[in-house]
């Protein structure tokens, strides 16, 4: 079975796809660190070489290769699901993930890791969160076509457990 984790940046895609994976035996995969070896270079320095275009483009095309592939976890991207019809493609070829994190959280884990992130680079927190309102905004319609909704806040490894059961 293919897993994605879908969900925004800061939201723990990649933290529980790992916890996931150890636990259940799955191979695990972050797409961002895929399209960075596949590039040999930084999602930062893509985004300011090439800009967003050419690396969606990028995201798309490297996710069509775990298409290929079984019974794995990709944690992907927080604006994955919102071009070239990926979430519909995620959906059709696996089960789908959306981690949902409430603002307040997403300001505080980001805080920190602002200059890694190429969306959000350089921001105050007042700013930050307008931002991550505004975006949230624009991807929630794409994120809520995820087979299955899971409130970080009561994320656990028994959440996983349950979604493998129901999808074998």
């Amino acid at each position: 079975m293919r897993y994605f984790i879908t969900g925004f940046m800061g939201s723990g895609k990649t933290y529980w796809g790992k916890q996931w994976s150890e636990k259940f035996g799955l191979k695990f995969y972050d797409l961002d660190e895929e399209i960075e070896k596949r590039e040999g270079k930084a999602v930062t320095a893509i985004f300011e070489e090439k800009g967003e275009e050419a690396f969606r483009k990028m995201e798309k095309e490297t996710l069509c290769t775990y298409m290929k592939l079984d019974n794995f976890i990709l944690s992907c991207g927080g604006g994955t699901p919102c071009f070239h019809n990926n979430m519909k493609r995620m959906n059709a070829q696996g089960v789908t993930i959306y981690i949902k994190s409430p603002v307040e959280l997403l300001v505080k884990r980001l805080h920190t890791e602002k200059e890694t992130r190429p969306l959000i680079a350089g921001m105050n927190d007042e700013v930050l969160a307008q931002f991550i309102t505004g975006k949230l905004t624009e991807r929630e319609h794409f994120y809520n076509q995820a087979m299955y909704h899971l409130p970080a806040e009561f994320m656990s490894l028994d959440n996983f457990q349950k979604i493998i059961r129901r999808n074998g």
